[in-house]
């Protein structure tokens, strides 16, 4: 038949046959249907559906319609859709294209309506296919509306069509909910999320079903019948299909949810706590929870202060890491100091020693084991090492020696007349020949009438931190012990009243003596320890409402701007958290948390710009950076945003009568900047003054500012041991490189050359967080879900090591040699905010 398209009446049949020439409707731009609201028909009953159908839907040339089927589609609402738009929520429709079983062509294609900003649309759509059930197959797709760019792909179902139901007077056949996948083999930057639920049936036609004929079906056509159908409760009719989802109920107490980004978590209320993966009565016997929560409590103790006592070769997890021990061998040899203070050198060593000798130079060894330096030019030796100009130390020698410290950590020139030692039991003390007086305190930092200007910033956080112990000073005229008498069933609600109403914070300073009822310990740091654990899985437990997931990954967190509303008194619990966290800091105790980077920047008082959006939500980044980039005059914008909570849209202006102000190219900037303060500061900003008080009371903010944001997070949730053997497991090489690249090679021993904090900048610098998942590097996340470190090759020798922190990539330039390729990643690391060497 023809399949031509009449714009200016309805289908009209033909005299000669049933046959008729149908007018395809396309999918409207919004919910105003104008022309195509006038085709609607009123409910109609499963009978007269099929009576409306058989007038409506036309047979096909050379196919008898007892030789086809009509298929019943009803597309009800999706669930948990992906978020694509700028401010969370989405545009989403639904395009369902008819195609054969084998084979890429569209026979044809219907899309339902357009629903406005909303992860949760319900469309309500019927529409009626003639199909041939052993040839055809339904392809639904759903999409992202932009005005602009290419609609965003938000996921889809294949059905095939062999084994459906079929709808019978007095049959009651339930929807059935399909999984949203992504297209075969599409591009993993398309994240998908959620499901969509579809009612499906062939109709009635007073016989049985038709068998297929064996003609290929040239053409197909649909008509939308109806608005929705009323359907009682029944049992649903199990369709065979890999995309069908077949979930059994939720265990006792349990709940599902979605946050604020669409996501489906579930909540436990018998246990109060949250997680994202679905529960199932095996996995939530108290037995199972048990073994989950020391699994994770070892994680958390194994995450240290890197003021602790290191080994000396600087490795964490040496256990962890023994098919690399004779790489890590020479790399810490060659880190270490030019001379050895070691008796029993080899010659293995000395060789080692020598090798950054000026030409004509070298090493040996007296027979009372002091090394000394041979001038093969001048046929002299010399005590003095040529490449620091200063002699070597006696064997064994007890007594302070001065350090040469490294440039990338040194924190400037001493004064003038100062000098740096080191004593005997390794600890670094000061000299003012001025004055001959001795002092542990760096001059640079403690005084600032001999410092001079402001203090220069250093990349040494041990130092930041040996600096930050001196300037918390003990209270005077104070018991010696704070007592915590505390309940483990209701430790966040003991804590709060514990630590809120304490006469004075000074008390806070002293020994923290904790006692848990009911239990007979003394307190000498263990149970302290476990108290901030414990009290920290509870506060920044996401079922209480303060915090919330960030849309990056499940273990990031950031304030809930609606705590409001999940909490009265949320304010003065901010403050209460803000007291634990600077407790925590003040006696040198971790938290269990970690958090996004825009909170460690509000805490420093700097300025949040773009690049911080990416490390936190890459899809609203990519918005802002498209805006950025291109004119958005196009996009119908205003400085004002449409805010979503629990059901209601409010609107926000971001400046005062942004509503009626038009986004366009020569105000964007401005707009990007509005947008990220009202994101990150505007919508938190009470929740965020009430924590920096509480963290005051116990620490200045005065004194944390030598940090920056990336030192901020190690000094409030600490350094886990680095497990390099799993992470190089868990690499992806993309490029040229792979695992026995010699550019690779040169990058693993880098990686055991450093120190466990060298390492945690490193993960930071790649990933945007130093936490190390519980079950290791596989489990590491990035903005598309489960995202394995990656290393790819780029650039040319003369740039310097690119991070994306979204995917989890290290753009890597093929280095010609070690030396080289640790110089720039180091340098990468360090001045990453100065060169954006992360986007």
């Amino acid at each position: 038949m023809s399949n031509e398209r009449n714009s200016n009446s309805d289908a009209t049949p033909s005299t000669s046959d049933d046959r008729f020439e149908i007018q395809h409707i396309y999918r409207p731009r919004s919910n105003s249907w104008s022309t195509h609201n006038s085709r609607r028909r009123r409910t109609p009953s499963i009978i007269q559906v099929q009576q409306e159908a058989r007038r409506r839907i036309s047979c096909m040339p050379a196919v008898s319609e007892e030789q086809t089927s009509k298929l019943h589609i009803k597309v009800i609402k999706g669930k948990s859709l992906m978020k694509k738009d700028i401010f969370g929520a989405s545009d989403p429709y639904v395009k369902i294209d008819l195609m054969p079983v084998s084979g890429d062509e569209i026979i044809d294609s219907v899309m339902t309506r357009t629903k406005k900003k909303t992860l949760n649309p319900e469309w309500n759509e019927d529409f009626i296919f003639r199909v041939k059930p052993s040839e055809h197959k339904l392809i639904f797709q759903v999409f992202d509306e932009n005005r602009l760019t290419r609609d965003d792909f938000l996921g889809m179902v294949e059905l095939q069509l062999g084994n459906l139901p079929k709808e019978q007077e007095g049959r009651v056949i339930s929807p059935v909910k399909y999984v949203l996948l992504p297209r075969s083999g599409f591009s993993a930057k398309s994240r998908v999320r959620g499901h969509l639920e579809i009612y499906h049936a062939y109709l009635y036609d007073g016989g049985e079903a038709p068998i297929a004929p064996e003609e290929p079906i040239n053409t197909n056509e649909w008509e939308i019948v109806g608005e929705a159908r009323e359907e009682t409760a029944a049992q649903p009719i199990m369709v065979n299909s890999t995309t069908s989802e077949t979930q059994s109920p939720l265990p006792h107490g349990w709940e599902e949810r979605q946050d604020a980004n669409g996501r489906t978590y579930y909540v436990n209320h018998l246990a109060r706590t949250t997680q994202w993966e679905r529960p199932t009565l095996t996995s939530s016997t108290p037995e199972t929870e048990e073994v989950n929560r020391g699994e994770e409590r070892q994680v958390f103790e194994r995450r240290y202060h890197i003021s602790a006592e290191e080994q000396t070769n600087g490795r964490g997890d040496s256990s962890n890491n023994q098919s690399f021990d004779h790489v890590d061998s020479n790399s810490s040899s060659r880190r270490d100091s030019p001379v050895s203070t070691s008796n029993n050198t080899s010659q293995n060593d000395l060789t080692l020693i020598s090798e950054d000798l000026p030409a004509g130079w070298s090493v040996q060894r007296a027979p009372n084991g002091r090394l000394f330096f041979i001038d093969h030019h001048e046929r002299t030796t010399s005590w003095v090492d040529p490449r620091t100009g200063r002699a070597s130390p006696m064997p064994n020698q007890p007594v302070a020696q001065p350090i040469n410290r490294k440039p990338e950590d040194d924190l400037g020139p001493l004064p003038e007349g100062w000098e740096e030692r080191v004593h005997n039991d390794g600890r670094i003390f000061f000299i003012d020949h001025n004055t001959r007086t001795t002092q542990w305190d760096d001059p640079r930092l403690s005084n600032p009438q001999i410092a001079g200007p402001a203090i220069p910033y250093s990349r040494d956080y041990k130092r930041k931190y040996e600096y930050l112990k001196t300037q918390l000073r003990k209270p005077t005229n104070v018991p010696n012990k704070f007592e915590i008498k505390i309940r483990r069933r209701s430790i966040l609600e003991d804590s709060f009243r514990v630590v809120t109403t304490v006469s004075r914070v000074e008390f806070l300073k002293t020994k923290l003596w904790v006692e848990f009822e009911g239990e007979v310990g003394l307190d000498y740091g263990g149970l302290a320890r476990e108290w901030f654990y414990l009290l920290s899985k509870e506060m920044f437990n996401p079922y209480y409402g303060l915090f919330e997931y960030s849309a990056m990954d499940n273990y990031t967190l950031q304030i809930n701007p609606t705590s409001g509303l999940c909490n009265e008194q949320h304010l003065a619990y901010f403050k209460f958290i803000g007291r634990v966290a600077g407790m925590a800091v003040y006696h040198g105790k971790l938290l269990d948390a970690f958090f996004i980077r825009p909170f460690y920047k509000m805490m420093l008082s700097k300025q949040i710009d773009l690049k911080d959006m990416e490390s936190v939500d890459s899809e609203y980044y990519k918005s802002l950076l498209w805006i950025k980039e291109n004119d958005p005059s196009g996009l119908d914008l205003t400085f004002s945003v449409d805010e979503e909570s629990f059901g209601h849209t409010t609107v926000h202006e971001l400046i005062e009568g942004g509503a009626n102000v038009a986004l366009d190219n020569s105000n964007k900037d401005d707009y990007i900047k509005c947008i990220i303060q009202w994101r990150f500061v505007g919508r938190v900003q009470e929740q965020m003054n009430a924590f920096l008080e509480g963290f005051s009371d116990l620490v200045p903010l005065s004194v944390i500012k030598i940090f920056d944001e990336h030192e901020l997070e190690l000094l409030m949730c600490g350094i886990q041991h680095i497990d390099v053997k799993d992470w190089k497991l868990n690499t992806v090489y993309k490029g040229d490189y792979h695992a026995n690249h010699l550019v690779i090679q040169y990058f693993w021993r880098v990686v055991l050359s450093f120190n466990n904090e060298m390492r945690a900048r490193l993960l930071q610098f790649v990933t945007g967080t130093s936490r190390v998942p519980m079950n290791g590097f596989k489990e590491l996340y990035g903005s598309n879900g489960l995202q394995l470190f990656t290393i790819e090759k780029w650039g040319s020798t003369d740039n310097y090591p690119r991070a994306h922190t979204c995917f989890n990539r290290l753009d890597l330039p093929p280095y010609e040699s070690y030396a080289q390729l640790k110089e720039k990643l180091i340098k990468a690391i360090e001045g990453s905010q100065g060169f954006a060497g992360v986007d």
